[in-house]
């Protein structure tokens, strides 16, 4: 406990170095006007947390193969079963065609707060060490991304929130697998959060 609470904060303080507390405050009067209007240093930080975020499921993709290149580059051969990963569609407005700002910062905003109850499956998964540390720090800096693109939102009631009873069914479901189908399911849920932040990272810098 006493090094996970150090590495958060030494986490905490590199996400608020890169993410100025005048990034997380919203503005009154006058600025509240140009809120919503990303600066390029600001879109530039955002991409970057993205980035070490996409790095960092990458190598927790590689521990669960143990490093096989094959099983990293290869699609994950198991059924979604109902899991419900969040996915994006032309719809969500973060393609290049039909591009839709506000519409894709909603869409990216929920799909994280959807990812959340299976960063925290994984992170349970995780032994102790190196692997659960990354984890951990997965999911701390991924809950730092949300509240950095919730202030971009122009309408936050837009933003869709995962029930709370859904996600303890969730997990109940998920605990239910044997060892092999649960291996299986932490690589579906990494390769599909992965290609959520690739989309989100090319929406973000589009922005």
């Amino acid at each position: 406990m006493k090094f996970f609470s150090i590495a958060s904060l030494g986490l905490l303080l590199v996400v608020a170095a890169a993410f100025p507390a005048s990034e997380f405050r919203r503005e009154d009067g006058e600025n509240s006007v140009t809120r919503n209007k990303p600066t390029r240093a600001s879109s530039g930080k955002t991409a970057g947390q993205i980035s070490y975020l996409i790095k960092e499921v990458f190598e927790m993709r590689k521990e669960l193969c143990k490093n096989d290149e094959t099983c990293i580059r290869s699609p994950v051969a198991v059924s979604e079963n109902n899991l419900n990963l969040p996915k994006m569609t032309e719809k969500d407005g973060c393609f290049q065609t039909g591009y839709n700002r506000d519409n894709c910062l909603v869409r990216i905003t929920s799909g994280l707060l959807e990812f959340q109850v299976y960063l925290r499956y994984i992170r349970n998964k995780f032994q102790e060490g190196n692997n659960r540390d990354r984890a951990e720090h997965v999911q701390f800096s991924s809950k730092a991304l949300i509240e950095i693109l919730k202030q971009e939102v122009k309408d936050p009631n837009k933003i869709v929130f995962p029930s709370p009873t859904a996600n303890i069914h969730l997990l109940a479901k998920l605990e239910s697998q044997n060892d092999w189908q649960k291996v299986m399911t932490m690589q579906l849920i990494l390769s599909n959060f992965e290609d959520f932040l690739q989309f989100t990272l090319r929406a973000v810098r589009k922005a």
